[in-house]
């Protein structure tokens, strides 16, 4: 090869090339260089050679006919005759056709806007003309063997699938996808498949599919395990000029390269073929089966006996032989009645699988099935013969559920009677059921066993039963209690007591309103007006009133000024203003609590005083269960008069107290209010901030002052 020459050869001496595999220039691209070199010239020169003999003829009409034929750089070329340049830098070599393929590809495969297919076809020429394997081409281009692969089967293209990437209506990754399709037919559905794409329910928009979720897609559906088929896939001769699976180049281990991301190396991707397999292995079951003298049962008939298909379906009138779940035992029917079935010459009947191609599953009519079994328990349970373990076990097994059978009838059969005979006799006679204690502590017993966290504690507190496990401490209670009824009432009261609480339509709160009217009776309207009014002072804000002006503030002097300060007699005279009174001392906790108090002490005697003078429970309308529900069995005993406890007083808390209020022994409170045989008290915190209250016994508490 001569050296190179360079020159600034004439636009109109050079041809371009016939055989650039370059076919599509970038219109925005192409002027963009235009531009630039009109504006400064060409830096990079283009490579020429003399022209061939081989394109004389071609160029014949040319004028003026052109001496050398483009190599590399037809841009610049084609961006120059653009710009109207009279001349371009060129480099002059003598190179043989296959020197300029060679050049021509591995210059355009460098290129970064290379368009997939034209570099797939540039790949495949420079190995055709040049003798090289995928891995040489790699190197020259610097790529790697699995990428000219992968590029290389996008030849493998239907004309649809290459119109869809030439127009940018799928990307390379997934033509790659497409092409690994053998079956055009199928290549064409998967593109349409693939830019249908899936529905995005969060948005409402059906957008085609990613890259990732194509690859998913097409493993799923057009792919195949080979380890699911029915036929052998190492026979040869099932499908003319198909051969063996395992050997088959439509098998994804048999490039490896292209189907990285394909897991198992056993895998079909060309259903159509392994679709005919599977009719040819069962066009040959049927033949044999037939041969044997077997039933055959396909087509339209089978897909009636199983018209539809889920897990473990069964056949209508049949059972399969070789399936345990078809057994009445862990082990399929033939295990157990195969012998039996020989002995009586008994064919077996065949279907063709409705929903399985190319499965032909063997079965035996019911009422045959039901008689064989019949015969091998009879055989095994006259001991006439030895039998096999399986029927051994069968007959075991059918030994051993007919008496479970019978004794599940028995232990159910006893107290259903009984339940039966029980309710007609205490509707009869009119028994007390509800008297008996047993009876209402197992009620309580599933109450405090299913009892809400929240209700567990508030009823510890309630019943002074401690902190610790309340759930297991209400349970135990329950156990332990002497009036297991009164803990029902409780229990159940406790459930109903929830501010949102309806039971499916029912009244609110309907267990604690029945219990409390069965407590206060016809009173129980006025107890709760007044309980609601001592709420609403406890626990609703109250509306502060206005503070009334100090004689010398600022304001009282601007109000004094704007009045005129002193007004006139009817003589004329000045008058004179009262003095103001003195400024109120500020109102301790105490006190505050104790004006509190004494408000409530004329809602709650009201409330004593209509129920009687006497605190008796009778005097008051509070029976024993009343008073057990609210915390204590004891009647309230009438106090003697000298120890009486007033509301508003002041009082102590007695050493002893235990439970909760073991905190307040010692402390003084002031008495707020009284319910039932229970004190509320007041306890101040500091400064001038209320602190807590509690209920105590009288025999928890001292006076100390009036």
């Amino acid at each position: 090869m001569n050296a190179p020459t360079f020159a600034d050869l004439p636009l109109s001496a050079i041809t371009p090339s016939l055989t650039n595999p370059r076919k599509t220039f970038h219109p925005a691209r192409l002027a963009e260089l235009t531009a630039s070199i009109a504006s400064s010239g060409v830096h990079q020169p283009i490579l020429v050679r003399p022209l061939p003999a081989s394109r004389l003829e071609d160029t014949s009409k040319t004028s003026p006919r052109p001496e050398y034929e483009l190599v590399a750089g037809e841009r610049r070329y084609r961006a120059s005759l653009a710009a109207k340049r009279d001349t371009i830098p060129a480099m002059v070599r003598d190179l043989t056709d296959d020197q300029v393929l060679e050049i021509q590809i591995v210059e355009n495969l460098q290129r970064e806007d290379i368009a997939a297919l034209e570099e797939a076809e540039g790949y495949e020429r420079l190995m055709q003309h040049s003798s090289i394997t995928a891995e040489q081409v790699g190197d020259k281009i610097g790529k790697s063997r699995s990428y000219v692969y992968a590029r290389l089967k996008l030849l493998d293209l239907c004309q649809e699938a290459r119109s869809s990437l030439r127009d940018g209506s799928i990307d390379s990754s997934r033509a790659l996808l497409i092409a690994r399709i053998p079956d055009h037919k199928l290549q064409i559905k998967a593109i349409e498949d693939i830019l249908m794409g899936v529905h995005d329910y969060s948005t409402g928009e059906t957008a085609p599919m990613g890259q990732r979720a194509a690859a998913a897609y097409i493993q799923r559906k057009y792919m195949l395990k080979l380890d699911t088929a029915k036929f052998d896939i190492l026979r040869v001769d099932l499908v003319p000029n198909a051969g063996s699976c395992k050997t088959c180049a439509k098998r994804t281990g048999h490039e490896p390269d292209l189907f990285a991301d394909v897991k198992n190396a056993d895998v079909c991707t060309d259903p159509p073929c392994f679709h005919k397999k599977e009719e040819a292995h069962n066009a040959t079951m049927v033949a044999e089966a037939q041969a044997k003298g077997q039933t055959i049962i396909a087509g339209k008939e089978a897909q009636e006996l199983m018209p539809q298909h889920s897990y473990n379906a069964k056949f209508k009138g049949y059972r399969r032989l070789d399936d345990a779940a078809d057994s009445p035992t862990n082990q399929p029917l033939r295990k157990i009645i195969g012998k039996q079935m020989d002995v009586e010459g008994i064919a077996q009947v065949m279907i063709e699988h409705p929903y399985s191609k190319g499965t032909l599953v063997a079965v035996l009519a019911n009422e045959v099935v039901l008689r064989l079994l019949k015969t091998v328990q009879g055989q095994a349970a006259a001991a006439t013969k030895t039998v096999d373990k399986e029927v051994q076990q069968f007959a075991d097994e059918k030994a051993a559920k007919a008496q479970a059978k019978a004794t599940e009838q028995f232990e159910q059969g006893w107290r259903d009677t009984l339940l039966s005979d029980t309710w007609h006799a205490v509707n009869k006679d009119d028994v007390p059921v509800m008297s008996s204690m047993e009876f209402c502590r197992y009620l309580a017993r599933r109450e405090a066993i299913n009892i809400h966290q929240d209700n567990a504690d508030a009823l510890c507190k309630l019943l002074d039963l401690g902190k610790v496990s309340s759930h297991s401490a209400v349970v135990d209670f329950v156990k332990t209690t002497d009036r297991p009824d009164l803990a029902l009432a409780l229990l159940v009261m406790q459930r109903d007591s929830g501010r949102n609480h309806y039971a499916h339509g029912r009244p609110p709160n309907e267990g604690l309103m029945l219990v409390a009217e069965i407590a206060f009776g016809d009173k129980l309207k006025s107890v709760i007006k007044d309980i609601k009014a001592e709420a609403q002072e406890r626990f609703l804000p109250k509306p502060k009133a206005a503070e009334p002006l100090l004689p010398h503030s600022p304001a009282a002097q601007a109000e004094g000024e704007a009045g005129g300060g002193k007004s006139k007699n009817a003589d004329g005279s000045k008058k004179t203003r009262p003095a103001a009174p003195a400024a109120k001392a500020k109102t301790t906790a105490e006190e505050a609590a104790l004006g509190i108090a004494q408000a409530m002490q004329g809602i709650e005697s009201a409330a004593l005083a209509a129920e009687g003078s006497d605190l008796g429970a009778d005097a008051q309308g509070i029976d024993a269960t009343a008073l057990a529900v609210a915390g204590t069995s004891e009647r309230p005993a009438q106090e003697p008069s000298a120890a009486a406890i007033e509301i508003g007083q002041r009082v102590r808390v007695l050493v002893g107290v235990k439970g909760p209020n073991a905190k307040y022994v010692g402390k003084e409170g002031l008495v707020r209010s009284r319910l039932g045989a229970a004190w509320m008290l007041m306890f101040t915190g500091k400064g001038s901030k209320v602190g807590s209250m509690a209920s105590f016994d009288r025999n928890e508490l001292e006076v100390v002052e009036s």
